[in-house]
């Protein structure tokens, strides 16, 4: 006989992925892998990564920083007032939070692996809302897939509008949770015709 009670709520299973926290001690197969791994943690967290300058011996990255996006500081620019001058505000606020990974064998017989030899996770700023998270160009993707259906839309007479509110209803998904935006398809837009005009060309 099985030894459960009907009644009792179904305990839920946790999302592991959500307490993914890297570790010093942590290994990883390629650089790549390493990348993908800290870029998800950032996305759940409300930060962005970027890779910083590697070492390399014998031609080789042996280690490499992977800083948060407002790691640095602000340069300072000598202004050309004969030009029309930009006001944007860097992001960058010397923020030391960062992934350091250095390649090595934890044993002679093992390969050699990435290994996180340093994890900083101290930011000196407030983080990125999740809804403003998925309209950062960084984490907005058009798979190859959508961009054929997008493309047949398009040469159906559909509008950009349009074509979002389609692949919405497709996808099963609400308004703006698409992992694109109407500018993302405009862009694609712009892209094809380039290609276009350099082939007759």
């Amino acid at each position: 006989m099985l030894d459960f009670d009907l009644n009792e709520p179904l305990m839920e299973e946790e999302n592991d992925e959500q307490d993914d926290e890297p570790f010093i001690g942590q290994t990883f197969e390629s650089e790549d892998d390493v990348f993908v791994f800290y870029n998800n943690y950032a996305k759940q967290h409300g930060f962005v990564v970027r890779k910083d300058r590697s070492d390399t011996r014998n031609g080789r990255t042996i280690r490499r920083d992977i800083l948060c996006h407002r790691a640095g500081k602000q340069r300072l620019k000598v202004a050309d007032h004969f030009k029309p001058q930009r006001n944007k505000k860097s992001s960058k606020c010397d923020c030391k939070a960062h992934m350091r990974i250095t390649l090595k064998r934890s044993f002679d017989i093992f390969p050699e692996e990435w290994h996180v030899t340093k994890f900083v996770n101290l930011h000196n700023h407030g983080m990125i809302s999740p809804e403003a998270m998925r309209f950062l160009p960084t984490n907005r993707t058009i798979t190859s897939e959508d961009e054929k259906q997008i493309l047949m839309y398009k040469e159906a007479g559909l509008q950009v509008r349009q074509i979002i509110k389609v692949m919405e209803l497709q996808k099963n998904v609400k308004h703006g949770e698409l992992s694109f935006i109407d500018k993302d398809v405009r862009n694609l837009f712009d892209r094809v015709k380039r290609m276009l005009g350099a082939n007759d060309a």
